[in-house]
């Protein structure tokens, strides 16, 4: 009976032991539209930054069942990030706090930004590309930092740093940009 527990016991570290990261450059597709600056993120979740005052309304079930302060289901809700060249079109609903600032009267309570990219960087650090850049926003009274990790598998996720909010992160799905009009 030993000697079985043995061989399961020496099979089981042996499989937890041998398994690799996949590396994100061997998807050819996803390296083309990140060489050529030509792509799109459309999120599915959302993961505020968990303080107080959001875990209290988050759990407070007004986002509907399934949803609480560490992870918000965005599927059906339209939003995107486009990166094409040098210029960024993002729209992207906000859950957290907003620390400073803020228009009167302002009917969009999430992060926009249509303009240009500055600083933007692509590294690959142990087989994972890291992609990091800034914009402002369409009032030009706030700045964002973005930092991307695309997958092989077409999975991204994406943490996006403000001036004015807590941080927040979200998880997605990478593709080739569209032209404007198109279908998925």
């Amino acid at each position: 009976m030993k000697t079985i527990y043995l061989i399961v016991l020496s099979l089981f570290l042996v499989n937890c032991g041998s398994s690799k990261d996949i590396d994100a450059t061997t998807n050819a597709d996803l390296n083309a539209w990140l060489e050529a600056k030509e792509y799109q993120i459309e999120a599915t979740y959302a993961m505020p930054m968990n303080t107080a005052a959001v875990k209290a309304v988050l759990n407070s079930n007004i986002l509907g069942p399934g949803n609480n302060s560490a992870q918000v289901s965005l599927i059906g809700n339209p939003n995107f990030v486009k990166i094409d060249g040098d210029s960024i079109h993002a729209r992207l609903p906000y859950f957290g706090e907003r620390r400073m600032g803020g228009a009167y009267n302002t009917r969009d309570a999430g992060i926009t930004v249509n303009g240009l990219i500055r600083d933007y960087e692509k590294e690959i650090k142990k087989g994972m590309y890291v992609i990091t850049f800034s914009a402002r926003d369409t009032e030009g009274t706030e700045s964002y930092d973005f930092i991307l990790n695309p997958r092989s598998n077409l999975v991204a996720d994406l943490s996006v740093q403000s001036t004015q909010r807590t941080t927040i992160h979200y998880r997605g799905t990478v593709d080739q940009l569209k032209p404007e009009g198109s279908k998925k």
